[in-house]
């Protein structure tokens, strides 16, 4: 029994995009959050915020290049 789907290698690649585009996407809010903390003493962002806004970065952007994919 099969939960998921297999991928082939389109979705595969668009997933490592995907991925990538989220990393830098949670590093990029992260250095904003950090530099914002040094000056003012205070967060900017939730932890919990940081982590989404990666988390679903990258699955809007794999979303998004599937679709694409498949037009």
């Amino acid at each position: 029994m099969k939960f998921f789907k297999t991928m082939n290698n389109k979705e595969s690649l668009n997933w490592k995009k995907g991925i990538a585009f989220g990393f830098y996407t949670y590093m990029l809010i992260t250095v904003v959050n950090y530099f914002y903390y040094l000056s003012t003493e205070n967060g900017f962002f939730s932890p919990t915020f940081i982590f989404w806004s990666g988390l679903l970065a990258a699955f809007a952007y794999d979303f998004i290049l599937n679709l694409i994919d498949k037009k």
